[in-house]
């Protein structure tokens, strides 16, 4: 039986060494149909730039320069459709400061996932450095949106949960976009990731595109992937950060969620608010 084709997508921006460094990790995968796609989304540190091309170039890794910083949507789709036209069964979009330490990471992926049925996107065991984990979770309840606020000094008191869902193999609702597998039909019928936001709220938006499309979400827990979170600051002042996270959240909300008209409204304006508190 031959092995579904996997193709691994690394959205690089000012993070060459990084990059390099994941790299090397996909390399010593045991997966037997595995090429490696690297997208630079406009770096503006072009030696480092240079350097990342010069080592794909070394390693027969396909290096896909774009012209613009398209964010992490229209960036990721970049390399996304590659790997469609070059018959990818599944995508593997990974950040470059994921690091994958066992060799065996994408072979139990691909034998697990069989278990389950129509899945259209698979999430792993995600470990922050601190040990702490990122999946699998679900979106905001309406009450939570709104009261965003009390979320935040809940996180500050360690006494937030993360919205995290329980720490087993199965279906789930919601898994991070650091590092996560999409299946070419489904990638196909929602055509690709929404490119209506520029960062931000990519994985609620993903979530729902998931649902739409009558796709299961699969959460495996058995096998790690290791996150440097936020080793790199985003770019942009704080203020401007806010603000991007204020229109791709209004439009998740408006687009996306489930709430009422009413409740759209309410967590609109509270977004605003939480913008003007701590924004600059």
């Amino acid at each position: 039986m031959q092995t579904e084709k996997v193709s691994a997508i690394i959205l690089n921006y000012n993070s060459g060494s990084d990059s390099i460094k994941c790299i090397g990790f996909l390399l010593k995968q045991d997966y037997n149909n595995l090429d490696i796609i690297v997208v630079d989304n406009h770096s503006s540190d072009k030696e480092d730039c240079l350097k990342l091309q010069k080592y794909c170039d070394e390693n027969k890794i396909q290096f896909i320069s774009n012209k613009d910083n398209l964010g992490y949507s229209a960036g990721n789709n970049i390399g996304l459709r590659a790997a469609i036209k070059d018959k990818a069964d599944w995508c593997l979009i990974i950040n470059p400061d994921v690091e994958i330490r066992d060799n065996t990471y994408i072979s139990y992926v691909m034998k697990r996932k069989n278990d389950f049925q129509n899945v259209g996107a698979i999430g792993t065991n995600i470990l922050n450095p601190d040990r702490s984990r990122q999946n699998p979770s679900r979106n905001l309840k309406l009450s939570e949106e709104i009261l965003f606020p009390i979320e935040v000094i809940k996180q500050k008191l360690g006494i937030w949960d993360g919205y995290l869902m329980e720490d087993k193999t199965g279906y789930c609702e919601k898994i991070h976009g650091c590092c996560l597998f999409l299946n070419r039909d489904f990638l196909l019928k929602a055509d690709f990731l929404d490119e209506s936001v520029f960062l931000y709220c990519e994985e609620p938006i993903l979530s729902k595109q998931i649902k739409k499309m009558k796709y299961n979400t699969l959460y495996i827990k058995e096998v790690t992937a290791n996150h440097e979170h936020y080793r790199n600051q985003k770019a942009g002042s704080s203020g401007s950060r806010m603000k991007m996270f204020l229109k791709s959240r209004t439009y998740y909300i408006n687009k996306y969620s489930e709430y009422s008209a009413l409740g759209k409204k309410f967590a609109i304006l509270s977004r605003k608010l939480q913008s003007k508190l701590w924004g600059e």
